[in-house]
C-alpha cells in the first residue's frame, strides 16, 4: 500500500497534496501534533516490540511541517515529486522515506533528524 504521511497547517497546500495523491492513487494520511511521541512504525500500522529509549519532546514543542513516504517504490516516488513540483505546490522542507533505521523513531525524533540533515545541505 502506497502512503504519504504529512503534517501542515496550510489548508491550501493540504488540498493540493490531497488532489495530487488522488490522481496518483496514493493514500494520504494526515498527522497531528499529538503524534509526536508515536513511532513511525506505529503510525504506519506496524508496531515494533522494542524497548528503545526515545528522546523526550520539549515542552511547547511545535511539530514542523513534514512529509514521509511509506511503501512507495522509487519510480512512483519520482513521479509524485515531479508532479508535486509541476503543480507549483509550496515545498515541504522535511521529507523522508520510511527505512529500517527510522521505523523505531518517534515522529519527534524523525523531525529532529530531518531538520539536522536539511541544515547540512
Amino acid at each position: 500500500m502506497k502512503r504519504i504521511y504529512f503534517y501542515t497547517k496550510n489548508t491550501g497546500k493540504k488540498q493540493a497534496i490531497e488532489k495530487l495523491c488522488n490522481e496518483q492513487k496514493i493514500e494520504l494520511c494526515s498527522l497531528s501534533g499529538g503524534d509526536v511521541n508515536r513511532t513511525v512504525s506505529d503510525i504506519c500500522g506496524m508496531p515494533l516490540k522494542t524497548a528503545a529509549k526515545h528522546k523526550q519532546v520539549p515542552m511547547l514543542y511545535g511539530l514542523p511541517e513534514l512529509m514521509f513516504f511509506y511503501g512507495i517504490e522509487d519510480e512512483a516516488l519520482e513521479r509524485f515529486l515531479d508532479a508535486y513540483n509541476e503543480a507549483g505546490i509550496e515545498k515541504i522542507r522535511l521529507k523522508a522515506v520510511v527505512t529500517p533505521t527510522n521505523l523505531n523513531w518517534t515522529l519527534y525524533e524523525l523531525a529532529e533528524e530531518l531538520d539536522k540533515e536539511s541544515a547540512l545541505i
